[in-house]
């Protein structure tokens, strides 16, 4: 008997439950906060992510664009959004 694969159940969250949670690389190192999507209005896709993250930390990502204490991230680099915000470096 051949056993059947099941797609794996979608987790879906509302963006009043992620707005600020930890945003950490897969190597653990903790960005900052969520604070904001930037979504195409055409397609309706999240563009980016934007990371609210102290001003006295250097931190960087590659891809991302840093203004003083926001970070873009390209949404094409979050890995998993469980407890934290898991992002590739």
């Amino acid at each position: 008997m051949e056993a059947t694969k099941q797609a794996p159940k979608r987790e879906e969250k509302l963006w009043s439950d992620i707005k600020n949670y930890q945003v950490a690389t897969n190597n653990a190192r903790i960005l900052g906060v969520l604070d904001e999507l930037i979504v195409n209005e055409k397609t309706g896709k999240i563009v980016d992510i934007v990371i609210r993250v102290e001003s006295n930390r250097n931190i960087h990502v590659k891809g991302a664009k840093r203004n003083g204490d926001i970070l873009l991230v390209p949404f094409a680099k979050v890995e998993k959004v469980g407890e934290f915000i898991i992002v590739t470096e």
